[in-house]
């Protein structure tokens, strides 16, 4: 990526991170506007006017929906949870990643997770404008952030907390028998999947 296609991506994200804090602020509004609504239905309920119990079981039936339904839409930011110093994180991890590399063909940088508010202020790793804070994919589906020629991270250094705990011997998506080098069944499912339709896990 050239120095002006970089800029104006540093630019877009800016402007999007505006937009994100603005709806942030709408959701507090949103909040004192609920807490009347609790209480005209504490008022009711008092009053005998309406079952609190039958209200539960029904608003937990159209919050499924609706979580399914914004989840399948991209609708809302996402960030770690919990979020961890990525500087000061350890992990124990140790794989021999240039040996497996013509097996497992880098299939974790293919994995989608969403970033720290760390990541994103610090502006090295790139999230996906469409699903923020999710990192960013190539069109092949592969991390942005992998060189394709060498098949490693160009952003090692800065890397995302997910990147530096995941244990790719864990996740039987990838691995039948980690030992052995024997890859999963299930491993042709993560390159056969758009970006858009991977699992958004950092483990199996």
């Amino acid at each position: 990526m050239n120095i002006k296609n970089e800029n104006m991506r540093t630019e877009v994200a800016e402007g999007l991170r505006y937009t994100h804090n603005r709806a942030n602020s709408n959701t507090a509004k949103l909040l004192e506007v609920s807490s009347f609504a609790y209480a005209a239905i504490e008022l009711l309920a008092e009053k005998g006017l309406i079952d609190i119990e039958v209200l539960d079981r029904k608003k937990k039936e159209i919050a499924d929906r609706l979580v399914k339904k914004f989840q399948q839409e991209g609708i809302g930011a996402a960030y770690q949870d919990p979020e961890h110093d990525k500087y000061t994180f350890e992990s124990s991890v140790e794989i021999d990643c240039e040996n497996r590399l013509h097996l497992c063909k880098a299939a974790c940088c293919r994995l989608r997770f969403a970033l720290s508010h760390q990541d994103v202020d610090e502006g090295i790793v790139q999230w996906d404008f469409a699903h923020p804070y999710f990192i960013a994919h190539r069109e092949d589906g592969y991390c942005s952030h992998l060189d394709r020629g060498h098949m490693n991270c160009t952003i090692h250094q800065n890397r995302p907390v997910p990147c530096r705990a995941y244990d790719c011997r864990k996740d039987h998506r990838i691995w039948s028998d980690f030992e052995q080098r024997i890859v999963s069944p299930e491993l042709s499912k993560l390159f056969a999947t758009t970006q858009g339709n991977n699992e958004t896990e950092e483990s199996g």
